[in-house]
């Protein structure tokens, strides 16, 4: 028994509707979720980090400004351990300036 083309094209069509129909329900059968409870595809987090990011400049300003120390640490401790250069790049730039960096070849 040979089946038409245009038999197999209904045939697909179907398996793929049920296919949608077994998958789609799913999300369907979901309860709807509150609004704004999570972030949208392509939704960007920027306004809450810049927020995040305004606070805490101003907390450490704050905290400058009054000599307000924690566990001892003040506001010029974090400024020392943010201006800190753990490699310092000058003597770096000058033991690399006298080594010589060939490529080794095969011959």
């Amino acid at each position: 028994m040979v089946k038409s083309i245009e038999e197999s094209a209904r045939e697909r069509r179907d398996y793929v509707e049920q296919a949608r129909a077994a998958f789609g329900g799913q999300e369907q059968s979901n309860p709807p979720k509150a609004v704004g409870t999570e972030p949208q595809e392509g939704a960007s987090t920027f306004g809450i980090r810049l927020v995040v990011a305004i606070l805490l400049f101003a907390c450490f300003v704050y905290c400058d400004q009054e000599k307000v120390t924690y566990q001892g640490i003040s506001a010029q401790d974090i400024v020392k351990q943010v201006t800190w250069d753990p490699l310092p790049t000058e003597k770096l730039e000058a033991f690399l300036g006298e080594v010589e960096i060939t490529a080794g070849r095969k011959k």
